[in-house]
């Protein structure tokens, strides 16, 4: 299925988003009351909505959720990752860690839909931390952010699941998951890898780890949804 632009009633009017809908859910983003009841924000890493980005939101698709992958900053075709000075520089001059372009799309979605997960990946995990804390989603999954251990003091309001590995450059990773786990509401699982290990495209890939990752993701969602789900 080919992403199809969408372009949200009120921040997104001059912002590109793109929208997935989910295997059960409407071919039509204004079709509301056949609209499917879940779905996930999809953030991107500094490159951009690259093809890493792309196969995640696909793979929240082929689960049946409805996917946005909202663009962050304004960018004609995503970094490579050989640019990844000049993708950071782009990133903090555009917009940084300033979680209101991420609320306002949840504040949008909130009415629309039952259960709203945030997955965010490097910064976009950052980001994604942030959003727990604003009460509009239902659970969160962070790939990596080595920015959260900067905000640890802002506690999720939802289920959060943090998946790090365990060698890192710039922070220590051991020292972020021990923070981390002191909080209610948060798992911070680590592996046996470096950044970038569940995205196909990087050097650093494992796919052992990968699947994995997706193992414990796919429970962690199969149990927020048990806990969410109103009766019909």
């Amino acid at each position: 299925m080919q992403p199809v632009p969408f372009v949200s009633r009120t921040h997104y009017d001059k912002k590109h988003c793109v929208f997935v809908p989910g295997i059960s859910g409407a071919s039509n983003a204004s079709s509301l009351s056949i609209r499917n009841r879940r779905a996930a924000i999809i953030l991107h890493e500094i490159y951009g909505i690259n093809a890493h980005i792309q196969r995640a939101g696909h793979e929240w698709m082929t689960r049946g959720f409805d996917v946005y992958t909202p663009s962050l900053f304004p960018h004609h075709t995503p970094f490579r990752y050989e640019q990844q000075e000049e993708a950071y520089h782009h990133f903090s001059e555009n917009i940084g860690f300033d979680s209101a372009v991420v609320t306002t799309l949840l504040n949008d979605l909130r009415v629309q839909y039952e259960t709203l997960i945030v997955v965010g990946y490097s910064v976009g995990a950052t980001l994604a931390w942030l959003s727990a804390a604003s009460g509009l989603c239902d659970g969160v999954i962070c790939y990596y952010g080595s920015r959260i251990r900067q905000y640890t003091h802002l506690a999720p309001r939802c289920p959060t699941l943090v998946i790090i590995a365990r060698y890192e450059p710039a922070f220590d990773p051991l020292a972020m998951r021990q923070a981390l786990e002191k909080l209610p509401r948060v798992r911070c699982k680590m592996y046996d890898a470096r950044h970038g290990f569940c995205d196909a495209d990087s050097a650093t890939f494992d796919a052992a780890l990968s699947h994995q990752v997706m193992d414990l993701v796919t429970t962690f969602i199969r149990d927020l949804i048990s806990a969410n789900t109103s009766p019909d």
